[in-house]
C-alpha cells in the first residue's frame, strides 16, 4: 500500500502528531530520532524539534535528517506528524537517558513502538476522560513487546491497550518496571487475539496485587512463562485466575519469585472445573512455575514439575 494511501486509511484520515519531551544537561547534544521501518515500510514524517529550528522532513529510516543537535540545555518536546510505522528506542539506545515524557501517542499509524531503557521516562498519557483520545494512536500496534521494559513508569494507566484489538504479543512489556505497584483492572479486556504473555510483567518488584479477571478475555493465549517471575511483594493470586486461557502450553517460571524473601501466599488457582493448572489435560510447561513459593498453602501438594 502506498503511503498517500496508508494515510488516509488513518482513523478516517484524521491524523494527529506523536509527541514527547526530552531533556538535555549540556550544550551541543545530538539527539536521533530512533525510527524503524517494519516490514520495509518507511516513514513519511516532518518532525518539529522543540527548539525553534527548522522542521526536518523525512522520508527514510537511513536519512540524515533524523540526527539534531541542540545547542542549549534543556527541556524540549518533539512533535512527529505524518505516518510513522516504527519508532524504536531499543534498537537505538544511545539517547534513551534523554526522554521524559510522552504526551500524546497520536495517530501516526505505529506498526512497533517501544522506549526500552529509557529509566528517567515516567510519564505516559494518563489523565481519565482524555486517556482514550491521547491513546488511539496504539490501534495499529500488533505487538508491545519490550515497549515499557525498564522505564520509570509508575502507572500503567486505565485504558492503555483499549484501543489496541490486534494486538497479539505483550512480551516484555514491562520488565523491571520497578515503580509500578499496581494493575488496572481490565487493562486486557479488548485484546482476544493475544497468543503470549511471556514476561509482561516480569521482575516488577514493587507490585502488590494482581486484579481478578486480569486476562478473562485472551483466550488464545499459548504463552504464560515468567510473567509474574520475580514479583516479590505479590500477596496472593487471585481465584480461577487463568480460567479462560485454556490453549496454555507453558506457565514455566510463571510465578519464580527468585528469592525465598517473598510475600506469596494463599493457593495455586483454580479453573472453574476446579482443576489446578498443573492438573489440567493439556499437561503445560510447568517448569519452576511456583518455585520459591513455599508461603502457599498448598505448595507441598504442586509436582515436582511446577517447583
Amino acid at each position: 500500500m502506498s503511503i498517500a494511501r496508508r494515510l488516509l486509511t488513518i482513523q478516517g484520515g484524521q491524523l494527529r502528531p506523536f509527541k514527547f519531551t526530552i531533556q538535555t544537561t549540556s550544550v551541543n547534544t545530538q539527539f536521533e530520532l530512533p525510527i524503524t521501518a517494519p516490514g520495509g515500510n518507511q516513514p513519511n514524517i516532518t518532525v518539529a524539534w522543540g527548539d525553534g529550528s527548522v522542521d526536518s522532513v523525512i522520508i527514510s529510516v537511513s536519512s540524515s535528517a533524523r540526527f539534531h543537535t541542540y545547542s542549549s540545555a534543556g527541556t524540549y518536546e518533539i512533535i512527529v506528524s505524518g505516518y510513522c510505522p516504527g519508532f524504536s528506542v531499543g534498537n537505538n539506545p544511545s539517547y534513551k537517558n534523554l526522554y521524559k515524557s510522552i504526551g500524546d501517542f497520536g495517530i501516526v499509524q505505529f506498526e512497533e513502538v517501544d522506549f526500552y531503557g529509557c529509566i528517567n521516562l515516567t510519564t505516559i498519557p494518563t489523565d481519565g476522560s482524555n486517556n482514550a483520545i491521547l491513546n488511539d494512536g496504539l490501534n495499529t500496534v500488533k505487538r508491545f513487546n519490550s515497549t515499557f521494559r525498564q522505564t520509570g513508569i509508575t502507572i500503567i494507566p486505565t485504558g492503555l491497550f483499549d484501543f489496541s484489538s490486534n494486538v497479539v504479543s505483550f512480551v516484555n512489556t514491562f520488565v523491571f518496571c520497578t515503580g509500578i505497584t499496581s494493575i488496572p483492572s481490565g487493562l486486557f479486556d479488548n485484546n482476544t487475539n493475544v497468543t503470549s504473555f511471556s514476561g509482561t510483567f516480569n521482575a516488577l518488584l514493587n507490585l502488590t496485587t494482581i486484579p481478578t479477571g486480569l486476562f478473562d478475555n485472551n483466550p488464545l493465549v499459548v504463552n504464560f512463562e515468567s510473567v509474574f517471575r520475580n514479583c516479590r511483594k505479590v500477596a496472593g493470586i487471585p481465584t480461577e485466575f487463568f480460567n479462560g486461557n485454556q490453549q496454555v502450553t507453558t506457565f514455566a517460571n510463571a510465578f519464580n519469585m527468585a528469592t525465598t524473601s517473598n510475600l506469596l501466599t494463599g493457593v495455586t488457582p483454580e479453573d472453574a472445573n476446579g482443576n489446578e493448572i498443573f492438573e489440567r489435560a493439556a499437561s503445560p510447561i510447568g517448569t519452576n512455575c511456583f518455585a520459591f513459593c513455599s508461603g502457599l498453602t498448598n505448595f507441598g501438594s504442586i509436582p515436582a514439575t511446577f517447583k
